[in-house]
């Protein structure tokens, strides 16, 4: 038998095998570790327990804290391809399709909730004043994929008729919201990025913290040059393809 400091080794390894062999399916649930134990030999639930935690630090496995009868679950990771930006597709694309459209999913599940505070950050780009702080919280077969949030002036907000969560059309981005409102929007600035996340955000998508994220940041621009909006999508690393696609005629 393996020696303790490296049985665990050998466990975890084998766990990933059998998942990536399909023997437990996304989302289903781990046998006890009693169970485990006897497969493996073991008279200790120490290796075990060691095991499934590094797989749950890699991102194979998932639990939930505050739901402890859950147990330990295979982690559901789907795999969503979609645009940089909607507008990389096609330049006589509508911008306003669902996020269903965009990536092809059918059982998605979003949450939104609004939120009013004076991020100093934010106001410094946007300008004074109290700011609306519009949530996306995103699950597909009701796995967390992605959280976006938007920044944007309460007055500007209230210009463009966002109030409320019920004001919210599904496939409606901000861009059309505020040129509808009136305010003309010329130009957006957009980064991405890759990082771990914070521990707020990986509460939120229901992953580890040693799971990395891509980050993509927008920013819209009026006729001024003054943003008028800001948004930050938050998704799991291992769930996204990011692709453009576009005329290289048009750059000449």
């Amino acid at each position: 038998m393996p020696n303790s400091s490296s049985l665990w080794r050998e466990i975890a390894t084998d766990l990933r095998r059998r998942i990536e062999a399909g023997e437990w399916s996304p989302g289903e649930t781990l046998p006890a570790m009693r169970m485990l134990a006897e497969h493996y030999g073991t008279n200790s639930h120490a290796p075990i327990n060691r095991a499934v935690l590094h797989l749950i630090n890699e991102g194979v496995l998932v639990t939930t804290p505050d739901a402890p009868r859950r147990g330990v679950r295979v982690r559901a990771r789907p795999k969503v391809v979609r645009p940089i930006d909607q507008r990389f597709e096609s330049t006589n694309a509508s911008p306003d399709v669902t996020f269903e459209q965009i990536t092809g999913m059918d059982d998605v599940t979003v949450e939104i909730a609004y939120d009013r505070e004076t991020p100093v950050d934010v106001v410094e780009l946007l300008g004074d004043g109290m700011i609306l702080v519009r949530t996306f919280r995103y699950l597909i077969a009701e796995t967390p994929h992605q959280v976006m949030r938007s920044w944007m002036l309460d007055r500007v907000a209230q210009t463009a008729g966002l109030r409320t969560p019920d004001d919210e059309v599904p496939g409606r981005t901000t861009e059309t919201w505020l040129r509808e409102g009136g305010i003309d929007v010329r130009r957006a600035t957009l980064t991405i990025e890759s990082r771990l996340p914070t521990e707020e955000e990986a509460a939120e998508l229901a992953m580890p913290a040693t799971v990395p994220v891509m980050v993509r940041k927008k920013t819209l621009w009026d006729a001024g040059c003054q943003a008028v909006e800001t948004n930050t999508t938050v998704v799991v690393a291992d769930q996204i393809i990011y692709r453009a696609e576009f005329s290289l005629e048009d750059l000449c």
